[in-house]
């Protein structure tokens, strides 16, 4: 991207990896065409309605220069949470003073994505670009058409990663204006099991973070995606996951987000072999006027499949949280199992939640079921915990802990599960917890 230019203004190629491989080039291209005839979404488009992009079509943005890279400094000294390959990205590339990498079984390869395409790594012509879906996906087209760096994770037949990976976002806090594209392709072959976890930082109000991740999961595949959103961020950072699933392959996800001026996640897993799984949580703890936006699809496309939505959040002040959860049938798709739950904890009159989970079946012989709420402090739990001698704002402190406890209990054992579960009371404990007396203009509620 030249200095100083817009989102949809015409890349310059030639400053970005692989400019000389014709396949790559052409990946980019009818990537940039295709947002250049749909453009960025608008207040009038069902599915930004709720998603305030204000300027950001307008705006000029400056990328990081690779030389600002190479004279980066080894990154935040907060430590990584766990332990495992520690990766940083700042500004979208991989920083290699700030990044360890451990030991790999035979045959796998974790790599930076620009030296994989330097290297013509042959899996990325196969792989790059053939599972996101770009159509109605403008900020993923927008990615695709001007990533630079990223990472590269492959694992062959029945590699297990031991260790989790962990990747690191980081935004240059000094800089207005700043955009990056990160670029992440995760391809697991049959029996292969890992953990990736990532960690957004918080940064600069005025940047952009704009994230595309690519994973196939190959027959009984296993993984676990972590991804936490600090309670700092004051940036946009806008992600789509895009998954594809074989037979009998689990891919489950689960998102903390802690804040941000604009988040916004867009998650579509593709269910395309029997008896596979998808389970994708999420726990959001929102203050003052942070909005986020929350939008999963689940397409069921073989018998047997199952996926489980399962998001709750935790609003005070003004912010705004939109999730919005579909799950597909398709008529070949017998014996499916799809479920969906969003449920919402306000904590002032002022928060809102926009909550809609729909569920679209085309099969006759199918177990589907949603359903969704938003509400505040039940008064008889808060009362029952005074008559115990319980002081006002700790009982109200206990019961949203409690319910956002719920979220945390589904999660594997591990490390990351009681890193999870200490940030969570650490950002609850930082935060006033009180109790508005709710209106009937203000509180909703649809039960499952």
């Amino acid at each position: 991207m030249a200095e100083g230019a817009r989102l949809i203004d015409t890349p310059c190629w030639t400053d970005l990896a692989g400019a000389d491989l014709p396949w790559l080039r052409l990946h980019r291209l009818q990537a940039f065409e295709r947002l250049s005839a749909e453009g960025l979404p608008a207040r009038g488009d069902e599915a930004w309605k709720y998603t305030l992009l204000g300027d950001l079509g307008e705006r000029r943005f400056r990328v990081a220069s690779r030389a600002e890279d190479e004279g980066s400094e080894a990154g935040s000294s907060r430590p990584y949470r766990p332990q495992g390959h520690r990766i940083l990205f700042r500004d979208g590339r991989w920083i290699i003073q700030g990044s360890t990498l451990l030991p790999l079984p035979a045959g796998a390869r974790l790599v930076s994505l620009r030296e994989a395409i330097a290297q013509q790594d042959p899996l990325l012509p196969e792989m790059l670009g053939r599972i996101a879906t770009l159509e109605g996906q403008p900020f993923a087209a927008l990615n695709a058409a001007r990533f630079d760096d990223g990472l590269l994770l492959y694992l062959p037949e029945g590699c297990v990663l031991e260790q989790p990976i962990y990747c690191r976002f980081e935004t240059d806090p000094t800089e207005a204006d700043r955009v990056s594209f990160p670029r992440l392709l995760v391809v697991m072959e049959s029996g292969s099991r890992a953990q990736l976890l990532e960690e957004h930082l918080g940064a600069n109000g005025s940047a952009l973070t704009d994230l595309l991740v690519e994973i196939s999961l190959g027959e009984g595949a296993q993984l676990f995606h972590g991804r936490l959103f600090d309670s700092e961020l004051g940036d946009r950072r806008i992600s789509g996951i895009h998954v594809q699933q074989a037979r009998a392959s689990l891919y489950h996800s689960f998102a903390l987000m802690l804040g941000g001026e604009l988040c916004r996640n867009d998650l579509q897993v593709q269910l395309n072999g029997e008896e596979a799984s998808a389970l994708l949580e999420g726990l959001y703890l929102l203050d003052g006027r942070q909005h986020l936006d929350n939008h999963l699809r689940v397409d069921h496309r073989l018998p047997g499949g199952r996926s489980d939505q399962f998001y709750k959040g935790i609003l005070r002040g003004h912010a705004r949280a939109v999730f919005n959860g579909l799950a597909v049938v398709h008529p070949d798709a017998q014996h499916s199992d799809a479920r969906q739950i969003n449920r919402n904890l306000l904590l002032s009159t002022g928060a809102e939640v926009d909550t809609k989970p729909e569920l679209q079946i085309e099969a006759d012989d199918v177990k589907c079921s949603h359903g969704a709420t938003v509400g505040y402090l039940d008064q008889e739990q808060l009362f029952y915990l005074r008559s115990r001698g319980v002081e006002k704002q700790s009982a109200q402190a206990l019961l949203t802990l409690a319910f956002a406890r719920e979220s945390l209990q589904r999660l594997p054992r591990g490390e990351f599960t009681d890193a999870y579960d200490q940030i969570v009371t650490d950002a609850l404990a930082g935060r006033i917890v009180s109790r508005p007396e709710p209106s009937p203009d203000t509180r909703k509620v649809s039960d499952e």
